[in-house]
C-alpha cells in the first residue's frame, strides 16, 4: 500500500545511518519487573495490554512498566484474572496513578482476565501475536486503506519481543516480526529524513491537530513506518550488522528519547499505541 500512499513517502537514509548506525541495542530496561519466570510473563501481559498512549499525559511508557511493577512487587492484584475481571478505572488508577484514557486501559485489562493468560504465548513469536490478536479487541490492531487489509499488530508483536528481552521466553523466528508503528518511531524517522510528509500533512502534525485512528494519513505513517525500519535494517545488514527489526526500533526508539528540537510527532488517541 505504500506505493499508493498520497500524504506520506520514503527519504533518503544516510543521516539516520550516520545517527544511529553504530549505536548499540539498548539492554533490557531495568524499569520492568524482574521475579519467578511465570510471574514475569503475566506482568508483562499486564503491561503490554496497558501500553499506549502516553502524549498528553503526566507519565510515559517507563513510569507505566514501574507502577506495574511496583503493584506485582507488592502483591497480586493484577496478577490475577479473577481481579482483573471486575477492575474498575478508578481502582486501576489508585493502583498505578493517572495516565490517558484509563477507562480504555481498565477495559482492555477486564478483557484480559476474562480471557485468563493460559495459552497466549505461543511456542513463536509471530504465533503468539497472532494468538493476542486473535482472542482479545484491544490487540487486534487492523486498519483499512484503499481496500487493503493492513495488519500492524503493534502490541501484539511487542509482547514477544518483551518476553524475549527479559529472558523468560525463547522465540527462533523473532527476525519475522516487524518493528512496532507507534508514533514516536515515525516522529524520529522524520526528524532523520527517512519519513517525509505532504504539506498538508505536516501542517495537521505540526499543528497537533489529532488523526482519527485508521483514517488514511494516520494509516500511511504507520506503513510508512514499518517500510523505513525494513530499509534501515536491510542497509544496515548491507554494511555488516545484521540486526532484527525488533532491535533496530528500539535503537531508533532510544534515540527519539533524547533527540530535540524536533517536530511533534502525530497524535491519535488509540488503544493500539
Amino acid at each position: 500500500m505504500v506505493e499508493r500512499s498520497r500524504d506520506v513517502e520514503q527519504g533518503p537514509l544516510e543521516r539516520a545511518l550516520e545517527a544511529i548506525g553504530a549505536s548499540p541495542v539498548p539492554a533490557w530496561d531495568p524499569c520492568h519487573y524482574q521475579g519467578p519466570p511465570e510471574r514475569t510473563v503475566r506482568y508483562l501481559l499486564v503491561l503490554d495490554t496497558i501500553n499506549f498512549s502516553f502524549w498528553g499525559g503526566r507519565g510515559g511508557y517507563r513510569q507505566l512498566a514501574r507502577a506495574v511493577a511496583a503493584v506485582f512487587a507488592a502483591g497480586d492484584e493484577l496478577e490475577r484474572p479473577d481481579r482483573l475481571a471486575g477492575l474498575s478505572a478508578e481502582r486501576l488508577g489508585q493502583l498505578i496513578g493517572s495516565f490517558p484514557m484509563m477507562e480504555e486501559r481498565a477495559a482492555a485489562l477486564r478483557e484480559l482476565g476474562r480471557r485468563g493468560f493460559d495459552g497466549l504465548v505461543q511456542p513463536t513469536a509471530a504465533g503468539t501475536a497472532r494468538m493476542l490478536a486473535r482472542e482479545l479487541t484491544s490487540y487486534h490492531d487492523v486498519a483499512e486503506y484503499d481496500g487493503i487489509r493492513v495488519p500492524f499488530l503493534k502490541r501484539a508483536q511487542i509482547l514477544p519481543a518483551d518476553l524475549a528481552g527479559a529472558g523468560v521466553a525463547s522465540f527462533a523466528d523473532l527476525a519475522d516480526l516487524t518493528c512496532f508503528a507507534d508514533y514516536k518511531l515515525p516522529q524520529i524517522l522524520r526528524h532523520l529524513g527517512v519519513l517525509r510528509y505532504s504539506e498538508r500533512l505536516a501542517r495537521r502534525v505540526d499543528s497537533w491537530e489529532e488523526l482519527r485512528s485508521g483514517e488514511p494519513a494516520e494509516v500511511e505513517i504507520r506503513a510508512g513506518t514499518v517500510v523505513a525500519v525494513e530499509r534501515l535494517r536491510e542497509a544496515l545488514a548491507a554494511r555488516g550488522r545484521d540486526l532484527h527489526a525488533m532491535q533496530v526500533d528500539w535503537i531508533l526508539w532510544q534515540a527519539a528519547q533524547g533527540t530535540y528540537p524536533m517536530r511533534p510527532h502525530h497524535r491519535t488517541r488509540t488503544t493500539f499505541y
